[in-house]
Order: C-alpha cells, then structure tokens, then sequence
C-alpha cells in the first residue's frame, strides 16, 4: 500500500500541473471500491463539474483536491494498488479505471484501481470527513516529539503496531515503520510506553526514512507509479524492509523476517535490542 513518501509523490507531480485547471465532467465505472461502497457519483459531479482546482495536497496517505467553492473538495485514497494518472484524453484508458476527472484543455484525471481497496468521496468539507478527521498528526509535518513522547507513555502497544495506528500519527505503514524502528534501534514489540524516553530520537529516525525515500520518489514494489508513471526508486535504499537473511548494513547481522497480525516485519536482531 502507498504510504506517506507514495503519496507525498503523485500529490507533488499532480499539484503543477492541476492547479487552476477547471473540470469539465466527471465519469465513474459504476463498480464499488473499499469494502465494494459504490461511489456518490451524483455527489462528485455535483461538486466537481465547472470547479477549479484550487489546491492539491496531502494529510497521512490521502489525496486531497480542494475546489474552489468554500471548503469542497475531494479525497481520494489509493489502497493496495491505486494509481493516480494525468493524461491526454486522447490517449487509451487502462483497465480498471474507475473515476475519470475531464479537464477543460483535454487532460484526464483517472483513478486506476484493479483491486478496488481505495476510494474516492466528494464532500462540501474535505477535511471534515471521517477518513481526515480522525487523522492523528502527520507524521511529516505536525507531529512533535512532546506529543509522540506523550503518546508512547500512555500506551503498552507493540511499537510497530503504535506507529502504524492512523489515529496516533498519520503517513506510516509497514515499509517505513520497519525503517524508522532500525534508524532509531528500537525493537518492534518492545511496549510503546519504553520508548517514551527516546521519543525525540524516533521521531528523527521517521523524518529521516520518510526525507530519504521523499528524495527517490516513492518505493515501487509492486503497482507504485507517480501521476506521470513513472517508478519510485527507493527499494534499494531500504535499510531493513525486504531483506530477511542479507548482513545488516550496520552490524551484519542477517536481517530477521517475523509475521506480526499478518504483516511481515523485518529487522536486525542484535541493533534493534530494546
């Protein structure tokens, strides 16, 4: 799933290219995405068509479109395997596409999703939406370490479960949480509240594994692309995640892989100790 680097990406191809632009008409598959909810595609017409695109930005890992009439917008969600393209109408949509935004000039703004675990909602107040208000601090740039350190102490969560939590802090998901805990050298299971000491020095290590993978443009597993299609570059960056059995970049050490409530969690048993 796309996370906060992911997402920051499309939200940074798409904003020049988006801004100012005005809508022309909306078009949807009919087919339900997250959880098979079909889209309010009465809705999004009704907010989107004759709308100019004000602002194009990011909070945690959704996609936030505002228009400008009032506080409407958009919010779109990626999923697992969700792309975000902006093309030339003329040119051929690919399969899976379920939301297309017509632009006046002859762009199209489509939502791909072949697994349809994203979404799309359009709302007279975005960041009044359950998906955005129940956001925690953006891992990038709201949280601080005082409140994270008040965070950790109030919880006896597994502190890769604790950062992966949207509610607590916003933006992290498997990939980054695996690199921040090695950056900070902090065990996954080891009980959030332990850590509240070392808040100020995990927070760094998220900032870090996020500006790193920030600067290579998203890491591209499997269906990652930017609004241009083009890869991220960061797997080869990553310090952990992805690379079970090979010698720790620091110590040496193999790089353990564990299954945590289904995800795999990858990390080196002899730096990441407490």
């Amino acid at each position: 799933m796309p996370e906060l680097p992911e997402v920051e990406t499309v939200v940074r191809t798409l904003r020049p290219r988006l801004l100012g632009a005005t809508v022309a008409a909306v078009w949807t598959s009919g087919k339900g995405l997250r959880l098979a909810r079909p889209i309010d595609r009465a809705v999004l017409a009704r907010l989107s068509v004759a709308a100019r695109i004000a602002a194009v930005r990011r909070k945690g890992k959704y996609i936030l479109v505002d228009l400008d009439r009032g506080q409407a917008g958009i919010l779109i969600h990626l999923g697992m395997s969700g792309r975000l393209r902006l093309q030339a109408a003329r040119e051929a949509r690919a399969p899976h596409t379920h939301v297309v935004w017509s632009l006046a000039g002859g762009d199209e703004l489509r939502f791909v999703d072949p697994r349809r675990f994203g979404w799309v909602a359009a709302s007279q107040n975005v960041d009044a939406l359950p998906e955005v208000a129940g956001l925690g601090p953006d891992a990038l740039l709201e949280m601080d370490a005082f409140r994270l350190r008040d965070l950790l102490a109030a919880s006896d969560a597994p502190l890769k479960s604790f950062l992966l939590d949207q509610k607590r802090i916003a933006g992290l998901g498997n990939i980054y949480v695996c690199e921040a805990l090695f950056r900070a050298r902090l065990h996954p299971r080891t009980p959030a509240r332990r850590a509240a000491g070392r808040a100020a020095a995990l927070l760094h290590a998220i900032r870090a594994a996020l500006k790193v993978a920030l600067a290579n443009r998203g890491t591209s597993m499997r269906d990652f692309v930017d609004a241009e299609g083009r890869r991220g570059k960061n797997a080869a960056a990553l310090l952990v995640y992805g690379r079970a059995g090979e010698p720790c970049h620091v110590c040496g050490t193999p790089v353990r892989r564990s299954l945590d409530s289904g995800r795999s969690t990858f990390y080196c048993p002899h730096c990441q100790r407490s």
